[in-house]
Formats: structure tokens, sequence, C-alpha cells
């Protein structure tokens, strides 16, 4: 992997909390972002719940192994996001917010502030651009009510316009491979 390279302050790491879309188009920006992200909650002490792709699990766990003590890597847990988005059906939203808060109740034991990154995936070609927008809506509401830091990776291959419009408008940010801003488009329901 290259090296991470710095942010600007008006990026992911000058916020604390909030929900945070993020388009992704290069695997390997999208991997540079979600290990700085690691390190930024290793350094702010947080918990870290980290929602993968299959593909990208080796790789990412390797690295975390290579970088943090075993105290740190403690602080960080891995799911594999088909336990997430593939498990109850494709993309079954009860199913998908269970496992999630099942996750950061496991989390919170010991009463550090959370983070989460999940890649989110789905089987049909298309998801349901309300359903979609039905689940952000109520993880937005999870998010804002925990005080929590929260992106949600989706790869640009997978995004129609009516899709990415739809994300753009239930998350307070967005963040591309090479940019991060907040959204002139979300309404808090």
């Amino acid at each position: 992997m290259r090296p991470i390279p710095a942010f600007t302050p008006q990026n992911l790491e000058s916020i604390t909390e909030g929900h945070v879309y993020y388009r992704f188009k290069e695997i390997d920006v999208y991997l540079d972002h979600l290990l700085s992200f690691i390190d930024s909650g290793i350094n702010n002490k947080e918990n870290i719940l980290i929602i993968e792709s299959m593909k990208n699990l080796p790789k990412i766990k390797d690295t975390i192994k290579q970088r943090y003590s075993e105290d740190q890597q403690s602080a960080i847990r891995i799911v594999n996001n088909f336990d997430y988005y593939f498990s109850g059906g494709d993309f079954n939203t009860k199913t998908i917010l269970g496992h999630f808060e099942k996750d950061v109740t496991i989390l919170k034991k010991d009463n550090r502030s959370i983070r989460t990154w999940a890649h989110v995936e789905w089987a049909s070609d298309e998801p349901d651009a309300e359903q979609l927008r039905e689940y952000e809506i109520t993880s937005d509401d999870f998010v804002v009510r925990e005080g929590m830091l929260s992106v949600c990776a989706y790869s640009c291959n997978s995004l129609s316009p009516v899709l990415h419009s739809a994300l753009e408008q239930v998350h307070k940010y967005v963040m591309t491979d090479d940019d991060f801003y907040t959204s002139e488009l979300y309404k808090k329901p």
C-alpha cells in the first residue's frame, strides 16, 4: 500500500461525529482513507467498527497487525460485510440494522467513543433507491443520536445518478477520493 496521504483541515479528520457518504473510484485510495480513519480512531482512543468486503479483509487485517499493538487492535472490530448486506437476503434493512446495533453494543462496553466505516454492497444490479434511502435515514438517526462518526462507502461503479442523489440527501457530509464537503442536499428528516 502507498503511504497514507495527509488530509486538509476541511475533511474527515476535522470532524468527530456525523454521517459521511463516501463514493470512491480507486480501491488503493479507498484503502488509504480507511487506514487513515483507523489511525485517527486509535489516536483519539476510540473503538472502531469496520464492515468490509471479503476481498479487502486480508489486506486490511495484515496492515492492522503490522501497524498496531495488541491493545490497539482490541479497539478494532472487523466484520465481513456479507454478514450485514446479504445474510437476510439482498439488502434486508432489518437484518443490517440488527447486526449494526449488536456490534455497536459490543464496542460500547468500555464507554469509549465509537466510529464506524461500512463498505456498502448489494447483490442486485441496482437496489431500490427508496429502500436504500430509508435504510440510510434510519442509520443517520442512529449516528446522530449516538454522537458517533460513521462513514458509508459506496463504489462509484455501483451508483446510478438516482442513488447518488438519494445518498447525498441522507448524509451530512460527502467524501470522494479527492474531496470532502458538507452536502447541500442533506435534509434531516
